[in-house]
This record gives C-alpha cells, sequence and structure tokens, in this order.
C-alpha cells in the first residue's frame, strides 16, 4: 500500500492503517531503534509504541513524507527509552556521547532551535561524503564498522572522517554561535 493510502486509512481511524504501517515501515523501525536500543525486547516495545504514537498522531498531522515522520518518530521513542533507562540507573551507550563534550544540553527551545539551524548550515557546507557519515552515525546511530560497510570504506576512515568533522563542527559552533566551545 502506498503511504497516501496509509495515511487516508489513519485518517479514517481505520485499524488496518496499522498492519499496513507494519508491513510497509516496521522493519525500518526497529532497525533505526536497534542501533539505539541493544535489548531486543526494548526495540520491540518501542516499535509497538511507535504504531500507538503514529495512530494518535495522524489526524492531526498530516506528513508529506510518510517514511520520514515514521523514522523520526521511532527515533524520538527509542530517545526516550534511553533517557529513562538512564534515569534508572541502566546504561545506555549512544553516539551523541561522543558530541556531549562540546554541545551544550539545552532545555530551551529557543536555544535548541538555534543549534538546530547551525548545525544544519554547518552540515551542508560539509562534503556529501562527510555529511552522509555523520547523519549516520548520529542521526540513525548507525555503528562505525555498518557504515564503512555500507559505504565501502574501511572503519578507520569513517572514524577519521568522524573525529575530523567533529572537531570542524565544534570549531564552527564556537566561530558562529559563540557559546558553544
Amino acid at each position: 500500500m502506498n503511504d497516501e493510502g496509509i495515511i487516508s486509512l489513519l485518517n479514517k481511524r481505520d485499524e488496518s492503517a496499522v498492519a499496513a504501517l507494519m508491513d510497509k515501515y516496521g522493519a525500518l523501525c526497529r532497525s533505526l531503534i536497534g542501533h539505539i536500543l541493544r535489548d531486543r525486547r526494548d526495540v520491540e516495545e518501542c516499535a509497538n509504541n511507535v504504531l500507538l504514537r503514529l495512530w494518535a498522531s495522524i489526524p492531526p498531522a498530516s506528513p508529506r513524507d510518510l517514511k520520514a515522520y515514521v523514522a523520526k518518530t521511532a527515533r524520538n521513542e527509542a530517545l526516550m527509552r534511553v533517557r529513562s533507562n538512564r534515569a534508572k540507573g541502566l546504561d545506555s551507550q549512544i553516539p551523541l556521547d561522543e558530541l556531549e563534550l562540546f554541545l551544550p544540553g539545552s532545555e530551551n527551545t529557543e536555544e535548541a532551535a538555534e543549534l538546530k539551524d547551525l548545525i544544519e548550515r554547518f552540515l551542508k557546507s560539509q562534503s556529501r561524503e562527510r555529511r552522509v557519515v555523520f547523519i549516520r552515525r548520529y542521526w540513525l546511530f548507525e555503528p562505525v564498522d555498518e557504515i564503512a560497510r555500507a559505504l565501502g570504506m574501511s572503519d578507520g576512515k569513517v572514524k577519521s572522517l568522524l573525529f575530523r568533522t567533529r572537531n570542524a563542527l565544534r570549531d564552527y559552533l564556537e566561530k558562529e554561535g559563540g557559546i558553544y566551545g
């Protein structure tokens, strides 16, 4: 079923939309969540929560790109689980820890939006190779070896690109934002 059909079913509150979502995007959800959470039970529970969130949010939301909407929902659900696990004292290593050395933690939505814009401008100024590696690591949370395999690179090259890109991002944020160093 195409995305428009799934959205139409969701708008009609037709429960078959859940099965259609799972058929089309279930593997994407589990893969994305699995890069963030390592426990298989957490992955399955989060994937089910994603379906509930999609059911609850469409309508009123009317996403133009259902795949991106599903991916963002899955990523956010998994990150909420990481925060919950950390609050419970459970270990959660995700690649964003590599960026926390120079990115401020802010609950201020205005500052977060400014930071998001700065990072987007920075990434647009980078080579396609650097952007792809950076996004796969820090948005999709793919492991270095998986990125290397997918892009036909060595692990060392991926690590080097990430290191250089993080340093360039830090320098960019210091120069442009002033407060992120």
